[in-house]
């Protein structure tokens, strides 16, 4: 049984949303073939229990809608992101727990074949908040970037957007941050800023932006109206 990925769960906090949760992947999850949902090409959750997973190393593109602005451009970006799903999805991955939380209560599991397709293939760039990504992780997003697979079409940034928050988000805050990737060595620190963003607007750094979309307006009935028309 994959009773690490259980213990960290437990250990987060986290409750499991079973409510209408089907498959549409499996993967190997310390030692046991699980179906997962694939959310998108850099998280899953586990069908039977719901629980969330952030896979380490690597980040794909949003894919609520074109969202990012660099080389390609947004509606291609998009495809991007949306390949790097399916990319994950056809395959059932070797995957396997790691210590610490990925953030809203997801566990962090590390799949090497799966990071270093999609790294290769440009349907993913490094990434670590901690520092330098792995000298090997680079070497597989240098093989992307040299043959203008994926993302890297147009060549490669020399910083990408990768999150953005509003300053206005929390009460009373005044002072909010973005995650910006350096992406010769994918370390995406936080840079903090005091700018409000008004949904459907632009973060931008250099060559590379990012469409600022609040968390409660990505999906469903609320969804923002820049995003409406997107599937």
């Amino acid at each position: 049984m994959y009773a690490l990925f259980a213990l960290v769960m437990s250990v987060s906090g986290a409750q499991p949303d079973k409510a209408g949760l089907s498959g549409n992947g499996k993967v190997q999850l310390d030692g046991e073939v699980v179906e997962v949902y694939w959310d998108d090409g850099d998280t899953f959750k586990v069908v039977s229990t719901g629980q969330s997973a952030r896979l380490v190393g690597y980040n794909t593109l949003e894919s609520y809608g074109p969202v990012h602005k660099f080389g390609p451009g947004p509606a291609a970006l998009f495809g991007v992101a949306k390949a790097a799903t399916q990319v994950a999805i056809g395959s059932v991955w070797q995957c396997q727990t790691q210590e610490g939380t990925g953030g809203y209560g997801r566990a962090v599991v590390d799949c090497p074949d799966l990071r270093s397709a999609l790294l290769t293939a440009g349907l993913a760039h490094a990434f670590s908040v901690s520092g330098p990504a792995p000298a090997a992780d680079i070497a597989d997003q240098q093989r992307g970037i040299d043959a203008k697979l994926g993302m890297w079409a147009q060549g490669a940034p020399l910083s990408i957007v990768t999150s953005a928050h509003s300053v206005d988000e929390k009460p009373g805050q005044q002072e909010s941050y973005n995650r910006i990737l350096d992406v010769a060595t994918g370390h995406a620190p936080k840079r903090p800023h005091t700018q409000a963003y008004a949904a459907c607007s632009w973060a931008c750094v250099g060559e590379s932006c990012l469409l600022y979309i609040p968390y409660k307006q990505r999906y469903g009935g609320a969804k923002a109206d820049c995003l409406k028309s997107e599937k």
